[in-house]
């Protein structure tokens, strides 16, 4: 099976957020390789848990961020995020209880949900953002700014799992 492969036009042009977008898509690749390979249950069992642990990481400095800029739509794109977190919990309690979901499943399962909440949801960041402001200088010094004090808010970056790509 072909990964899922990171798109231009996904990118929000704050680099802080799209390095975590494409971290996320690297370890659901590593996922979905792990269970190409059928490898050892111990190695998907980290890797999903390690999927779930940067899920929570990411969104909880995303959460900071909205919060840290005024952002008017943060209380939704909250509930989305608990929604997700939600479907990544169970793709795990599925995984545990050996639920005959395939590779080609759970990768339309989280390609679905990664890009149509960055498309849906994390554009409009990015375009309140930009309404903000008139000089583009401006409008990157505030998310550089907004984005630091947000991520010292939060716990820090989780460990990458021990299994290699």
């Amino acid at each position: 099976m072909a990964k899922i492969e990171w798109d231009d036009s996904l990118s929000l042009g704050i680099n802080e957020l799209d390095g975590h977008h494409k971290e996320l898509l690297r370890i659901i690749n590593m996922f979905l390789d792990a269970l190409n390979k059928n490898e050892n249950e111990d190695i998907i069992s980290i890797l999903i848990t390690k999927l779930r642990e940067y899920t929570i990481y990411h969104f909880n400095a995303e959460e900071s961020f909205m919060e840290e800029i005024g952002y008017p739509l943060r209380l939704k794109h909250i509930q989305r995020h608990t929604e997700l977190k939600r479907k990544v919990k169970a793709l795990q309690y599925s995984r545990f209880h050996h639920e005959n979901l395939t590779s080609d499943d759970y990768k339309k399962l989280l390609s679905t949900w990664l890009f149509e909440h960055i498309l849906d949801y994390d554009f409009k960041i990015v375009q309140y953002l930009k309404e903000q402001k008139n000089k583009p200088e401006d409008f990157r010094d505030k998310v550089k700014e907004s984005w630091k004090k947000s991520k010292g808010n939060k716990s820090q970056d989780p460990e990458k799992p021990s299994v290699e790509d």
